[in-house]
């Protein structure tokens, strides 16, 4: 036989005794994946601010977990915030903390860690999350409103002093103001306070309490003559403001006043026409028993950044009850220091007879939170 016959008939040989022996050796069946949990979840789109928002989560093989954690953040922040899932039967719930008005999307990405130990990345991750997106309820979109006209501020501090002077008149002969006046008839005071407001920016719009210190000098009728009488007053104001409308609101103020005679109560009520736009109309009225009333009426504007104006005018009968009107025209000037701070400054001219005037002004710093 030639040799390459011989090489061939070999190579045949071998072949077929590497198939038969292949056929007559046991199969080894191949072994099925390890089950591994997998997340049934619908996300959310979009949420209402002031409301949890509620997840909830289904696992196929949902036995092989041990925990399922669910981080967030509100948009715009960097650090993330854990919330561990609540099991009950076979749905895990978390709830996201309600947002205030001021954040308009939260994002989260959600992790499971397996009885095996093992942590799984279940739905989006911290590098693309998944945002819900926040809508304001029409209270929601007022409260929005009006903290952008505060600035973000709900807690004020203000503290502040004015000076009122009406002139000093010719007391001519002792008619003006009695024989002990002396010659000249004065008609001035000084006033210091001190507020606390609160804004809730709802429908209760803000709540406040102010104390008042009042010395001066003033003619009061008394038993038909005028007097000269040295004013002075202690009083505290509380006050609730509501909103009536958007741009309309209505602050009711209780008072009660007291001196070394006499403890006086007192009311009044303010109207606001524009809050929360750049230019508002406020309309006044006070009245304190044995110490007077004051109507008022004033324009604002911030209409110039970082500087608040008004312009105002003022009837009154305080500080003496029983004096004639006297007329104050006003303005004021603000200034706002950074994010905490304003300054106001307030002049004009007053008079309670057309034989007398004088100046009046004041300043005030506010502290808001």
């Amino acid at each position: 036989m030639k040799p390459r016959s011989l090489a061939r008939t070999v190579a045949l040989t071998l072949t077929v005794r590497c198939a038969l022996a292949s056929a007559q050796a046991p199969l080894t069946p191949l072994s099925p994946p390890a089950p591994r949990p997998r997340v049934l979840h619908a996300p959310r789109g979009a949420a209402f601010n002031q409301q949890p928002i509620t997840l909830r989560f289904q696992f196929l093989h949902g036995e092989l977990l041990e925990r399922v954690l669910v981080s967030w953040r509100p948009r715009g922040e960097a650090a993330w915030r854990a919330l561990p899932c609540v099991r009950h039967e076979d749905v895990w719930r978390a709830d996201l903390p309600a947002q205030p008005v001021r954040v308009r999307a939260v994002e989260y990405h959600v992790t499971a860690l397996t009885l095996a130990g093992q942590h799984l990345a279940v739905m989006a991750s911290a590098e693309a999350p998944h945002v819900v997106v926040l809508r304001p309820e029409a209270d929601d979109e007022q409260e929005r409103a009006d903290l952008r006209a505060h600035r973000g501020h709900r807690l004020e501090f203000t503290a502040g002093g004015e000076v009122t002077d009406f002139g000093a008149r010719d007391n001519q002969g002792g008619l003006g103001c009695g024989a002990a006046a002396g010659a000249r008839c004065r008609d001035w005071w000084y006033l210091v306070y001190g507020q606390a407001r609160y804004r809730f920016h709802r429908q209760v719009r803000s709540v406040a309490v102010r104390v008042d210190r009042l010395v001066g000098v003033t003619t009061r009728v008394e038993s038909s003559a005028p007097v000269e009488r040295d004013v002075g007053l202690v009083a505290a104001t509380t006050e609730v403001e509501f909103r009536l409308a958007p741009t309309i609101s209505l602050a009711v103020q209780g008072i009660l006043g007291a001196n070394e005679l006499t403890v006086q109560g007192g009311g009044g009520a303010r109207l606001e026409f524009g809050t929360t736009l750049p230019t508002r109309l406020q309309l006044s009225f006070q009245g304190v028993t044995s110490y007077g009333v004051l109507g008022s009426a004033w324009m604002r504007w911030d209409t110039v950044r970082d500087t608040p104006l008004g312009a105002g005018v003022e009837v009154t009968t305080q500080p003496g009850a029983n004096t004639s009107p006297g007329v104050r025209l006003l303005v004021e000037a603000g200034r706002h220091f950074g994010r905490y701070v304003t300054v106001t400054l307030r002049g004009g001219y007053g008079a309670r007879r057309e034989d007398a005037g004088g100046f009046t002004g004041g300043a005030s710093v506010q502290l808001a939170l």
